[in-house]
């Protein structure tokens, strides 16, 4: 099993989890969302 580190993590894929992950992309921020459901479902 491979480890890679990641400093930013996103908990929670709900409206404002997707949201802050779409910013860190444009920023260029390497990140890791986390949900236990589905992403951004209610």
């Amino acid at each position: 099993m491979s480890v890679e580190k990641i400093d930013t993590l996103v908990v929670g894929g709900g409206q404002a989890g997707v949201a802050m992950s779409e910013h860190l992309s444009k920023c260029g921020v390497p990140h890791l969302v986390l949900e236990r459901g589905r992403i951004a479902e209610r």
